[in-house]
């Protein structure tokens, strides 16, 4: 009998520790983890390139071109992330732009055009085959919270941690500013958010907050961000051509 017992114990510690050890993995898929790798990898020339196509300048502080990548090659060292209430944003020169961007363009673009400000880490864009759009990163849940969501952040009915990674898979596109998304899949973490919050009602409700991540920009007017055949981001409409920055 004393055998049984102890074997008894011996696979209920083995089954504890297991499911301990699953908990884990997706408490840690969260946000302690990387984002999901779509093995979209850029260079330095790609951001070069995507600034050419898009014609943004951007000063910080005074400092531009190479005396600003070198600024924010310290700041990669130490991680110092900002918000945007604590700083003066002037954009001007607006013009109309019609350009592609190649997968390693647009995902360089987003990551090194302001990342002291930019509330997504890691971030990763894809153009698929058949037009399908996927993106990885790491959101800065706290900052976006502060940011952009202040007025609506207490409405969130369950705890999020501060960051928190996400993936999502579908057609999307916008045209006027207002974006448009059919998701196969959204994750956060290792945990795909249940059916229900892929429905109409609750993707009416992501098309209506999402966009105050690049509405931000006062005067920004995307005519249409779409995709083509070649597997590019395809985006015509009106963007500052020189973006200044200094603390307030």
């Amino acid at each position: 009998m004393s055998s049984e017992k102890g074997k008894f114990k011996y696979i209920f510690l083995v089954v504890f520790v297991l499911i301990l050890a699953s908990v884990s993995w997706v408490y840690a898929s969260f946000s302690l983890l990387g984002p999901k790798d779509l093995g979209v990898e850029y260079t330095h020339e790609d951001y070069v390139s995507a600034l050419e196509k898009t014609g943004i300048q951007v000063e910080y502080e005074g400092l531009t071109g190479e005396a600003l990548e070198e600024y924010k090659e310290q700041y990669e060292d130490n991680g110092e992330k900002k918000s945007i209430h604590d700083y003066n944003f002037e954009f001007s020169e607006y013009e109309r732009k019609e350009f592609t961007l190649t997968n390693e363009e647009a995902t360089a673009l987003l990551n090194e055009l302001a990342p002291g400000f930019w509330w997504f880490d890691n971030l990763q864009v894809k153009v698929l085959p058949d037009g399908t759009m996927e993106g990885s990163s790491t959101a800065d849940i706290k900052r976006l919270k502060t940011d952009l969501y202040s007025d609506v952040a207490d409405d969130v009915p369950l705890p999020l941690p501060d960051t928190l990674n996400i993936y999502s898979k579908g057609h999307i596109s916008v045209t006027n500013n207002q974006l448009s998304g059919d998701p196969e899949t959204f994750n956060l973490g290792a945990v795909s958010l249940p059916d229900k919050y892929l429905e109409e009602d609750s993707v009416d409700t992501m098309e209506e907050y999402f966009p105050r991540i690049y509405t931000v920009v006062p005067g920004l007017e995307i005519t249409s961000l779409t995709s083509n055949p070649e597997g590019e981001f395809v985006f015509d409409g009106v963007i500052p051509q020189k973006v200044s920055v200094t603390a307030k």
